[in-house]
C-alpha cells in the first residue's frame, strides 16, 4: 500500500513538472477522485486511485508550491514542495482522510517530518 501511495505521488510530482501552471494563489482541500490542476487557464484532470487524497497550494507568483498526499488506510502522509528535492513522510492515524499539510515553498519539515 505503502509503495502505491509512493508511486501515486511520484506521478504527481512528474505531472505537475511537466505542465506549465498558470493559476493564482490556488489551496485546494483534500480530494479524492477526479482532480483538476489548473480550472482557470486549461486542464491537467487526472483521477486518482481509490482512497488516495491529495492537497496542493500554489502562491500568487506561480513560483512556489507545496503537494501532500495520502492512502486513506496507510499510516502515513507524504509531502513535497518546489524549494527541496526530498519527500517527507509523517504519521498519521489509519483511516483518515486529512492530515498536516505543506505550504508553497515551504522549507522547514523538522516538525513531525522525516526525509525518506
Amino acid at each position: 500500500m505503502k509503495k502505491i501511495t509512493l508511486i501515486a505521488f511520484s506521478i504527481l510530482m512528474v505531472m505537475a513538472l511537466a505542465t506549465p501552471c498558470t493559476v493564482s494563489a490556488v489551496s485546494r482541500t483534500w480530494t479524492t477522485g477526479v482532480f483538476d490542476f489548473s480550472p482557470t487557464e486549461g486542464s491537467l484532470t487526472y483521477g486518482l486511485s481509490n482512497n488516495v487524497y491529495l492537497n496542493y497550494d500554489v502562491d500568487t507568483a506561480e513560483q512556489n508550491y507545496g503537494i501532500t498526499s495520502l492512502h486513506q488506510a496507510g499510516n502515513r502522509t507524504y509531502a513535497t514542495t518546489n524549494n527541496t528535492t526530498l519527500i517527507y513522510f509523517q504519521s498519521k492515524s489509519t483511516g483518515a482522510t486529512t492530515d498536516t499539510v505543506c505550504t508553497d515553498g515551504q522549507t522547514d519539515f523538522s516538525s513531525g517530518w522525516s526525509a525518506m
